[in-house]
C-alpha cells in the first residue's frame, strides 16, 4: 500500500487525497492507453494484515467515523479480502472489527494452503525440471510472501512452521486452530494447553479422593451399624434367657 502513513505533518485533505489517489490505481492498475498491468506486481493484499494496518492508519489521520470505515474501505477489497467481506452476513458487514476478523481469517487460511500446496507438490505435477522450480518458486512466495517480509520474519515463519509439526498431536491440533503468527505465540499456545492438561488431572485426582473418602466413611459407617446391631440383638437373646 504506497502511502504514507508515517508522514504526521500531512493536512487532512493530503491524507484523503492520498487514499484517493491509491483506491485509482486499485481500480485502474493500468492506463487508458491499452498498457497490460505490470506482470508479478503484488496486490496490497498479499499482506493483509499490514495493508489494514495503513488504512486504519489513515482513516485516524482523516477523523473518518468508525462506522464509515467499511465503507471507505469497499472500494480496496479484492481477491480473498473480497471473499472473505462476501461470506460474511448482512450485518456483520457493517461492522469493521467482524470484516476485519474475517478477512485476517481468511488471509490465514489462504496463507496455510499455500504452505501445504508447497510442502505436497509431486514432481509429476509439472513440465519437467524447469516447470517444477517455476512452479515450487511461485509457491514458495505466495506462502512466504518475499516481497513484504523481512529475513527474520521469513525465518520466523519457517521456524513456526516446523515447531508446529513437532508439537504431539493434541497439542498440534489446539494451537493450529488458534493460528499463531509467531514462534512466541505458538510456544504460549502450548503451554496454555499443559497447563489446562495439568489443572484437569489435578481436578479429576481431587476428585476421585473425595469420592474415595466418601466411599470409605460409608463402609465406616455400615460396619459401626452392623456391630450396633449385633449388640442389640446379643442384648435382646440374654434378656430373653433370663
Amino acid at each position: 500500500m504506497h502511502l504514507q502513513v508515517g508522514e504526521g505533518s500531512l493536512s487532512l485533505q493530503q491524507w484523503e487525497a492520498q487514499w484517493q489517489e491509491f483506491l485509482r490505481t486499485v481500480e485502474n492498475p493500468h492506463s487508458g492507453w491499452g498498457i497490460p498491468p505490470l506482470l508479478g506486481k503484488p496486490s496490497p493484499w498479499e499482506d493483509a494484515k499490514a495493508f489494514l494496518a495503513s488504512f486504519e492508519q489513515v482513516a485516524e489521520a482523516c477523523q473518518w467515523p468508525q462506522e464509515d470505515w467499511v465503507t471507505r474501505l469497499l472500494p480496496a477489497l479484492s481477491g480473498e479480502a473480497k471473499k472473505a467481506f462476501k461470506g460474511l452476513g448482512v450485518r456483520d458487514r457493517e461492522d469493521y472489527g467482524k470484516v476485519k476478523a474475517a478477512i485476517l481469517r481468511g488471509d490465514t487460511l489462504n496463507r496455510e494452503k499455500q504452505r501445504q500446496q508447497f510442502r505436497r507438490f509431486c514432481y509429476q505435477e509439472a513440465e519437467g525440471p524447469r516447470g517444477a522450480y517455476s512452479r515450487l518458486r511461485e509457491m514458495c512466495c505466495g506462502w512466504l510472501r518475499v516481497e513484504n517480509h523481512s529475513k527474520e520474519q521469513i525465518l520466523e515463519l519457517l521456524i513456526l512452521e516446523q515447531l508446529l509439526s513437532v508439537l504431539p498431536p493434541e497439542i498440534q491440533s489446539w494451537v493450529r486452530e488458534s493460528g499463531p503468527e509467531s514462534c512466541s505465540q505458538a510456544v504460549a499456545l502450548a503451554e496454555e494447553f499443559l497447563l489446562r492438561q495439568e489443572k484437569q488431572v489435578l481436578l479429576e485426582e481431587a476428585s476421585g479422593s473425595v469420592s474415595q473418602g466418601g466411599q470409605d466413611l460409608c463402609a465406616s459407617e455400615q460396619r459401626q451399624l452392623c456391630v450396633e446391631a449385633k449388640e442389640e440383638d446379643e442384648g435382646g437373646a440374654h434378656l430373653l434367657g433370663k
